[in-house]
């Protein structure tokens, strides 16, 4: 866990190391397996429910880093706190 300083004296929040707002469920096709050269799937993020199929590993990564970003931009601030009260 990090804990973060204003001032260098006295941490205002402890923020855990795997926080539950970035936590993410992966179901793979059933057509995906080491010798298919398949990777698809459905990827989930489990504070908002939202959710969204993916047909290779790069766009599983960029789904993630998309959803992470909206959720983390100070310009939307109220949805990453939306996300932690749910």
């Amino acid at each position: 866990m990090k804990s973060k300083k204003s001032d260098g004296k006295e941490p205002d929040a402890i923020e855990p190391a795997l926080p539950s707002w970035k936590a993410f469920v992966i179901q793979l096709s059933h057509d995906t397996t080491p010798d298919s050269g398949i990777f698809a799937g459905r990827v989930e993020h489990l504070s908002s429910g939202r959710r969204q199929r993916f047909a290779s590993g790069k766009e599983l990564l960029a789904m993630v880093m998309r959803l992470l970003s909206e959720l983390d931009a100070p310009s939307k601030g109220s949805v990453r706190s939306k996300v932690e009260q749910t």
